[in-house]
């Protein structure tokens, strides 16, 4: 998104760092801009820029150019103007354009911003590490963010009230800004002095400018501030915000014949409340009671075929806002890594977990998720670097009501439960110095139907500490962490058996199972040193662990444990454009893993490189080299299987994204050794703009895999357990759409549409024989014609493994064809700041068959042809500010 380029220096502060008093000693001082008093008329927030205030004084100008050539002048002269009363503050700004026809003005929602755009960053504190950024595009759409560690990090899920108009002239364009000081964090002192940063960008050109210069190499973003003086008489204003709502919903679905609770419709009405209240000026507390989060877009449908649960991304806007806080990483990097977190802020108000237990002729409905009664959250910083956020949420006990021949009862599918978060964080030594912590805690009140299911009591803390040196080029951290579990020994059994440990291998030796224990304790930490800052070349090396007793799936998310994991990492990064490219970044990576119980469980390498060409198209292509790996995992509670690796190569390339019709695609390639696997993914992407408001966006995407060891069952006999693979031959469909139409920036029309069908067929089924074997055709033993047959009628395959004529075991066919449709429509009017209505529509399909589809044409028919799931809610809130 383009307003990310207003807030570039905050990403350059993890590749290029020097002192600011070598910045200024290049040259480069700080500038003084003086706010004015708005007496005794307050502006009028037009863009017209016609108020007194703003026709007499000295505006500040002079910016410099920060992106594409840094320290050169800009190409278009920018002025602005600050002035304050007892209430609000008000920014004017002029963008002068040589060419005002060729100005983009593109009407979006809120923070989905594109096109020129003009920002302006206050460090009211005054730490010289934290900044409040407000961002008005030349349509006058908005976007918001708090800056916090020195531009380390950033968080545009927070959304202050705020006003602002922008009007196109002339000699470019104008816009005007008014902000609540009772949304800002200020001191009490009688004259203050702030930190400020305005910035402006030019989309044709991509082009961003500066008011204060900040060279790329310069260490962090917000200390580097220029500064505003003439603030005087502000008083710290308390935040008091509440904000009711009411939602009518009414459903239609497919009727089932006798069941009772699968009438065909079902109508509803839920009424809650949000509210945000200031503690103090620099501590703000969040409540919600009963909050619904039906506006949020579902999760994309899948099938999982593997022993893991998926990680899905957090987007109900209670939990988003401030998660930066109320986060403590595992792990290092991206991806799968990256969301290992001591908080998993979707285990409150998931789908109840316990099965319900069902009699012949009876028939349930279970919740789809349990209920949120209610949570709180505290947020905030002090002038002294000390942050602090505290969650506190309760979920009420869920219940599937049955009924039995007429008879209604309920059964109980989720208990009471308590969720609660610490997180701390203290900077020091001017931000050289970072300690972190979060302590978790998740406590149920358990029943006789619930105590052998779900853990008791649940608790996990970390701690880390973060030091930086000789001006941030360099950095060491070092993490350490722990989980505790309590239950009864039903429940902490389930944990010792879980897909994150499988402590009944058969071939594990550093753990054992133990039926007897109530209680599960474990640890783990990761130590990281790297150069992160300055010049071309970066580099990073780092190690993590995690016992196999670690377990903060009660409220943390960890997909599997019993590793060690190590990492060497080298980056160099080319920014000044040349007439080969705009930007050019290349990565090496190599890792390493090991279990706790000293086994050689995984290795590999790989080299990236992304570049930007001087037409403003990117290229990004990569390889890996997969070695051979011991998954502990893979048989599902059997011993540990050695698979073979293989080479993965990915690509993709996307057009100028300025351009109104910008076209992507890309994919990859797997070859896994020994011909035991082969996937493959390609997509494509179009986005296309026909008019300033109107964006639609096509995605569609087709992978085909193919597995020799795929999982088909585990089948437990007298004497043992057989672990029965296939090959798995699997096609995926998928096409997302996306139509935006912004009427206004308060006004929008959002659809979003996503078939998906997926099918795969097994054949060649084997069974494991030795896991471990030198050569990979020794690991198992493939079925004969004579061993196995295949009934229509049953749906399932027979094994006769000794064909002396006896049945010896049968397992069903794994077949499977899966379609889906999920679609949704959002009429979302903010009618005034903070106060909306929302109109939704969601409709959705959904097929399965134990069959393995040939025809991608019939299976559209096939879903187009089964019956729709209808959701229609409104949703009207208003906020009292």
């Amino acid at each position: 998104m383009t307003y990310r380029y207003f807030l570039l220096a905050s990403f350059f502060v993890f590749l290029f760092e020097t002192s600011s008093d070598a910045l200024f000693a290049q040259g480069v001082e700080k500038k003084s801009c003086f706010a004015v008093r708005a007496n005794p008329h307050a502006p009028i927030v037009d863009g017209e820029l016609s108020d007194e205030i703003w026709t007499k004084g000295v505006w500040s100008s002079d910016f410099t150019q920060h992106e594409p050539h840094n320290g050169s002048n800009p190409s278009q002269k920018t002025e602005f103007k600050i002035a304050y009363d007892d209430d609000y503050l008000y920014a004017a700004f002029r963008m002068y354009d040589d060419e005002p026809n060729k100005i983009v003005a593109r009407v979006t929602r809120r923070d989905d911003t594109e096109g020129d755009y003009v920002a302006i960053g206050f460090d009211s504190y005054f730490d010289k590490r934290t900044a409040f950024v407000f961002l008005l595009t030349a349509s006058g759409s908005k976007m918001d963010m708090v800056v916090t560690e020195d531009g380390g990090r950033e968080d545009d899920n927070w959304d202050p009230i705020w006003w602002g108009k922008a009007k196109r002239t002339s000699f470019g364009w104008t816009a005007e800004m008014k902000i609540p000081l009772n949304q800002l964090r200020f001191s009490a002192d009688e004259e203050q002095v702030w930190g400020l940063q305005v910035g402006r960008h030019i989309y044709r050109n991509q082009e961003t400018d500066f008011w204060q210069h900040i060279p790329k190499d310069a260490a962090g973003f917000v200390h580097l501030f220029g500064n505003l003086y003439g603030l005087k008489g502000l008083t710290p204003k308390r935040q008091v915000e509440i904000a009711p709502y009411v939602v009518a919903k009414t459903e239609s679905f497919k009727p089932e014949e006798g069941n009772p609770f699968m009438t065909g419709r079902r109508n509803g009405l839920n009424v809650g409340a949000d509210a945000k209240i200031g503690l103090t000026n620099n501590f703000t507390l969040d409540l919600t009671v009963n909050p619904d989060f039906g506006q949020v877009e579902a999760d994309p449908a899948e099938v999982n075929l593997t022993a893991f649960e998926t990680y899905f991304d957090e987007k109900r806007p209670f939990f988003i806002e401030g998660s930066n806080l109320l986060s403590f990483p595992l792990m290092f990097g991206d991806g799968d890594l990256a969301s290992n977190n001591l908080f998993y802020s979707r285990r409150i108000g998931r789908a109840p977990q316990r099965d319900v237990e069902l009699a012949d002729n009876e028939y349930a409905h279970v919740p789809s998720n349990t209920t949120i009664l209610g949570a709180a959250k505290v947020t905030g910083r002090t002038p002294n670097g000390f942050s602090l956020g505290v969650l506190e949420s309760v979920t009420g006990n869920a219940y599937a009501q049955v009924d039995s021949l007429g008879r209604r009862y309920h059964q109980l599918v989720e208990p009471l439960t308590n969720y609660t978060v610490l997180a701390a964080k203290q900077e020091l030594n001017d931000g050289n110095t970072i300690i972190t912590g979060m302590l978790t805690s998740t406590n149920r009140s358990l029943n006789d139907i619930t105590k052998d299911v779900y853990h008791k009591n649940a608790i996990t803390g970390g701690v880390g500490v973060q030091h930086m040196w000789a001006d941030k080029k360099y950095a060491v951290e070092l993490k350490l962490f722990g989980s505790h579990v309590d239950g009864t020994k039903d429940a902490i059994l389930i944990t010792q058996t879980s897909s994150a440990r499988y402590f009944q291998r058969p071939d594990i030796k550093h753990v054992s199972l133990d039926s007897s224990r109530t209680a599960l304790n474990g640890s783990g930490g990761m130590f990281q040193f790297g150069k992160i800052g300055q010049g071309h070349i970066r580099y990073m090396a780092a190690v993590a662990w995690r016992s196999p007793q670690f377990e903060i799936n009660d409220i943390g998310y960890t997909p599997n444990v019993d590793d060690i994991f190590q990492v060497i990492w080298v980056g160099l990064r080319y920014w000044e454009p040349t007439s080969i490219y705009r930007s050019f970044n290349v990565n090496f990576n190599q890792w390493t893993g090991w279990n706790f119980g000293g086994d050689f469980i995984q290795k590999g390498a790989n080299v990236n490189l992304h570049m930007q060409l001087p037409n403003y198209w990117s290229v990004s292509t990569g390889v890996n080299w997969n070695g051979e790996e011991l998954s502990v995992s893979e048989l599902r509670g059997g011993p540990a299987l050695l698979l073979p690796g293989g080479w993965n190569t990915w690509y993709n390339i996307h057009s100028d994204g300025r351009k109104r019709l910008i076209l992507g695609g890309g994919g990859s390639n797997f070859f896994g050794f020994f011909d035991n696997s082969f996937r493959q993914n390609i997509y494509l992407w179009l986005r296309y703009k026909p008019s300033k408001s109107i964006q639609l966006s096509l995605n569609p995407s087709f992978s085909h895999s193919e597995s020799n060891l795929a999982y088909v069952t585990n089948v437990d006999l007298a004497d043992e357990t057989k672990y029965i693979r296939g090959f798995l031959n699997r096609d995926t469909w998928a096409l997302s759409l996306r139509l935006e139409y912004s009427i206004n920036p308060e006004l929008s029309v959002q659809y979003y549409g996503r078939p998906y069908f997926t099918s795969g067929k097994y054949t060649d089924f084997k069974y494991i024989t030795n896991p471990k074997a030198n050569s990979y055709s020794d690991r198992f033993m493939e079925y004969t014609d004579s061993q196995i047959s295949y009934s229509d009628d049953a749906e399932e395959y027979s094994i006769d493994e000794n064909t002396d004529g006896a049945l010896d075991y049968t397992f069903s066919n794994p077949n499977f064809n899966y379609l889906n449709l999920q679609s949704n429509l959002i009429v979302r009017w903010e009618f005034r700041p903070g106060s909306s209505l929302y109109l939704v529509w969601t409709h959705g399909k959904e097929a399965y068959e134990s069959v393995y589809s040939r025809s991608l044409n019939d299976d559209v028919d096939n879903l187009w042809d089964s019956h729709p799931h209808n959701v229609f809610l409104v949703k009207f809130s208003y906020r009292f500010n």
